[in-house]
């Protein structure tokens, strides 16, 4: 019995203790989980040894390249115990490969483990002549068979009926609860037809997706498209507070680089007017450039390295070009804004952020807290007319260029400055100056004490950084894109992807770049004053030498 204590009254005691109780029970059901997921992973590797050990006929089109059976619905799939005649044992037998619990997204949970152990199978040649995978979910539960047999009776009306052996399911004990059942069409012909959204990926604890289906998930958000010597190696998954990520290791020849798509953050498409899919702010996508890493079309050798206020917005729209991205893109744009601008129901925004959003989080397997700020950082600008899109559809990092033509974003550096210094700086922060001018920002931003003063953030120390810090090389590996002359910088490319990289077909042309109406838009070195030009020079020298020959 509860009796007062400290004040407390008797329910909210019962109400804490309930929630006591039911955080242990919770705590107490996640070691079991993990314990029958250790147990079936056992399970698995000692029934591949025991299968290697007979001879299994290969059924044609089973392999690597085989196609997949088509998957249906079994309506009339019936679940009997032992105690059933052994005459349908002879007519369709089934075996228990592995049983997973899934709490999010059961239905494509559980077909990404079945798809998991057919592929696995397959491969290995061990599904035999005449045994196909199954798979039963419900009750936040899916179960994995294989096989073999007609499970279903032609001609007739009757129910197919399968022999099953199962751990919650003793010999006598009546029916499973309720599953849905799915099986090729081979073993239940008349089965109705499986609507998918896409499969999930069945990934490890530490975030790696396991070798039957990282190429096909390395396929599915970075597209087709190889590489020459292109060779692939693994695909991770990764969730933290500041990135969700998945993350390929790609190897061109001898030289490897690490491949990514962010959800967080996440790229935005811009579904207001006027709409331009070859404007510089149809497409915002800052993860590679926040991240330090290249802008890297997977099926181009090209690596872009942005340089802020020299093109930035609209070089990540050519990236998405370059990638071949755009047509998505643009399709995308116009269902989402069809569906959110005629309409007034915050519904639709809701289904959006739940079916797009938090399935990639869910993929991703990122959970609780993290997705819920992925999700609402994906939709928090569309007052402003963006939104984010899924990560296959944003541009592709990549961390080393390997293989690759580096590509390296110039312009004027005091035409950088004084851009984001007017556009962006002084309308902000400018009372904070002690003069309200471009040069006494300059002193102050470029000092050598700047990263410790109040007055500026990280980004704005991003904004007076130099786009190289070393002679720009003459070697194949690198070339400068000016956005004083782009016609000239585009050829130029071009010239190199061919000579050094034999990909000699044009590229698409460089997105429109904004340009101001004020005439105060550029403020050459020569009007400032001696100091302040030549901190300038100091900071910008290699920029400025690599400028004179554009």
């Amino acid at each position: 019995m509860l009796h007062p204590k400290n004040g407390v009254p008797l329910a909210k005691q019962a109400a804490l203790a309930a929630e006591a109780d039911a955080r242990a029970k919770k705590r107490q059901e996640e070691v079991l989980k993990r314990a029958a997921m250790r147990k079936q992973r056992e399970k698995m590797a000692a029934w591949q040894i025991d299968q290697k050990h007979h001879e299994t006929p290969d059924r044609e089109g089973v392999g690597p390249d085989a196609v997949d059976p088509e998957e249906v619905r079994c309506l009339n799939w019936t679940w009997i115990s032992d105690e059933h005649p052994e005459e349908l044992h002879e007519r369709c037998t089934c075996e228990d490969l592995g049983e997973v619990g899934l709490t999010q997204q059961p239905l494509e949970g559980c077909a990404a483990e079945a798809n998991a152990w057919r592929t696995n199978l397959s491969g290995s040649g061990l599904l035999g002549d005449t045994a196909w995978i199954a798979f039963h979910m419900g009750d936040e539960r899916c179960l994995v068979q294989r096989c073999s047999g007609t499970c279903v009776r032609l001609g007739d009306r009757s129910p197919g009926a399968v022999r099953v052996t199962h751990p919650y399911l003793p010999s006598g004990a009546g029916p499973l609860p309720a599953l849905s059942s799915f099986a090729p069409r081979e073993l239940c012909p008349g089965g109705a037809a499986t609507i998918l959204a896409e499969l999930g990926t069945v990934s490890r604890e530490d975030g790696v997706v396991p070798a039957e289906v990282a190429e096909i998930e390395f396929q599915r958000l970075f597209g087709p498209l190889r590489l020459r010597d292109q060779a692939f190696q693994s695909l991770r998954f990764e969730c933290a507070a500041d990135a969700h990520r998945a993350v390929a290791d790609v190897c061109l020849g001898e030289k490897c680089d690490e491949w990514s798509k962010y959800a967080l953050p996440r790229c935005q498409v811009f579904l207001g007017l006027p709409y331009d899919f070859g404007d510089s702010n149809f497409l915002y996508a800052p993860a590679c450039e926040r991240s330090g890493q290249f802008y890297c079309p997977p099926g181009l050798p090209l690596a872009l390295q942005l340089t802020l206020k020299a093109g930035s917005r609209s070089a990540t729209v050519w990236a998405a070009m370059l990638e071949g991205l755009m047509p998505g893109i643009v399709a995308v744009r116009r269902t989402l804004a069809v569906q959110l601008g005629l309409s007034e129901e915050s519904n639709k925004l809701a289904r959006y952020a739940w079916e797009w959003l938090e399935h990639e989080e869910t993929r991703l397997g990122c959970g609780g807290d993290l997705a819920f700020f992925s999700i609402s950082r994906g939709v928090g600008m569309l007052d402003q007319g963006q939104i984010g899109l899924p990560m296959a559809l944003c541009p592709s990092c990549c961390r080393r260029a390997s293989g690759r033509l580096r590509v390296i974003f110039l312009r004027d550096p005091v035409a950088r400055m004084w851009s984001f210094f007017e556009g962006y700086w002084f309308p902000r922060k400018g009372q904070l100056l002690p003069e309200p001018s471009f040069e006494t920002w300059l002193r102050l931003i470029l000092s050598r004490n700047a990263s410790s003063s109040s007055l500026f953030e990280a980004s704005d120390l991003d904004h007076v950084r130099p786009a190289l810090h070393r002679p720009l090389g003459h070697e194949s590996q690198e070339v400068m894109f000016c956005m004083e002359d782009v016609e000239k910088s585009l050829r130029r490319v071009e010239g190199a992807l061919c000579r050094y990289y034999q990909h000699c077909t044009p590229l698409p042309q460089f997105p429109a770049v904004k340009k101001k109406k004020k005439a105060s838009s550029s403020k050459p070195l020569a009007t400032l004053g001696d100091f302040a030009a030549g901190l300038v020079r100091d900071r910008f020298h290699f920029d400025f030498d690599a400028l004179a020959s554009c």
